[in-house]
Parts: structure tokens; C-alpha cells; sequence
């Protein structure tokens, strides 16, 4: 089997396996997904699907690590090459926001995760956040250094993240009570959501600015 660390080296069977199981994961969550239904969404059978996963815990495993590495690996280089707090905040939300309305199967499947406990979430973050170079790292790191400059007021970095991130979720969980709340959302959804990265980078930004 193909090393999780490098998805690139996946197959085409192996990719085609990926993206069914998790549509049938996100809708039908861990339990209720069945390898046969997984099988049939590939467009395969099930003895060949078996031949790559031996069981369904096995596939849900890999597929759920998958996912993690492409959250952490979505955000392009220019996260780590912003200059400013202001210019690394921008592309954060902007790649947060970008990857969750691109890849909503993987924002189902992590709610669904973290609604059943999160052990292997937990694990997988763990692991994934061992390095500062990981997205929500590179934020904290960089709030840190904005405080200690005075570009922005003395907060802690990690309830900032949680805030950041939570702020870039809510909006697509609770996207029917959005629409219903905020109607032009359901006459325009990607136009919100532009308008939504513009709103949650001025709101945040400067909320966090120096106080007189």
C-alpha cells in the first residue's frame, strides 16, 4: 500500500478508493458506511476493495489521515512567506475558508469525528502539529511575534487560533440557519462566503489591534 505521507504516490485505484469512501463516510458517518456501498461508489468490487483495505476501520483510518495531510498541506506557500501578521492572517482565513468549501465531504467527516469523541482526530493532530511549520503553528507563532512587536495587543495565541478557526468553520456547519438568518447567502452562497473572509479578516484584525 502507498505511504500516507506521500499522497502524490497513490494510484489511480487507490485515489478513486479515497474519494468515494469519503462521500460515503461524510454521509453516512463511521458506522453507518458499509465496504459493499464504498465499493459501488468507486465503481469497483468489493474483493478488489478488500485487496487494498482489508476492513472497513483499516480504510477509515487511512482515509481520515489522508484528509488531515490535505488540510495541512492546502495552504500554499505564501502562508509562510507573509511578511506581516496582517498579510499571514489574511491568507489563513482566505485558505481555511477556500479548503472547507472545496473539500466539504472532508469538513463533514471532521465533525463528525470530533461529535464521536475525536480519538483519531486527537491522534493525527498530535502528530501532524509536532512540527511549527503546520498552518495553525504558524499562526500561533506568528501572533507571538506581533505581540512581542506591538503590532497587536497581548492575547494568548492559541485561544486566537480557536477563535480564528472556529469563526471559518461556523458559517458552512450552520449553513441552513445561516441562509435562513442572513438571506442574501441563500440567494448567493460563494458570494458570501467572499464577503465572510472579508468580514472575519476585519473583525479579527482589528480586534486584536493596540489599545491607547
Amino acid at each position: 500500500m502507498a505511504d500516507l505521507s506521500a499522497p502524490s504516490e497513490y494510484s489511480d485505484t487507490e485515489r478513486t478508493i479515497f474519494d468515494a469512501a469519503l462521500q460515503v463516510f461524510a454521509r453516512e458517518g463511521r458506522n453507518g458506511a458499509r465496504m459493499q456501498g464504498i465499493a459501488d461508489a468507486a465503481d469497483i468490487n468489493k474483493a478488489m476493495l478488500h485487496y487494498y483495505f482489508r476492513d472497513k476501520r483499516t480504510l477509515y483510518e487511512n482515509v481520515f489521515a489522508y484528509t488531515v495531510r490535505q488540510f495541512m498541506a492546502s495552504f500554499d506557500i505564501s502562508l509562510t512567506e507573509a511578511p506581516t501578521f496582517a498579510e499571514t492572517l489574511r491568507v489563513f482565513i482566505d485558505g481555511y475558508v477556500d479548503f472547507v468549501r472545496t473539500h466539504d465531504a472532508a469538513m463533514r467527516l471532521m465533525v463528525q469525528e470530533n461529535l464521536a469523541g475525536g480519538t483519531l482526530l486527537g491522534e493525527h493532530m498530535r502528530e501532524a502539529t509536532k512540527t511549527d511549520r503546520t498552518p495553525p503553528s504558524i499562526l500561533v507563532n506568528t501572533i507571538e511575534d506581533a505581540v512581542e512587536a506591538g503590532e497587536i495587543r497581548p492575547v494568548d495565541p492559541h485561544h486566537a487560533v480557536l477563535t480564528v478557526i472556529s469563526t471559518c468553520l461556523y458559517f458552512f456547519v450552520a449553513r441552513p440557519t445561516v441562509q435562513i438568518l442572513h438571506p442574501p447567502a441563500e440567494r448567493d452562497w460563494d458570494a458570501f462566503v467572499e464577503e465572510r473572509k472579508d468580514h472575519l479578516f476585519d473583525l479579527i484584525y482589528r480586534g486584536l489591534a493596540p489599545r491607547d
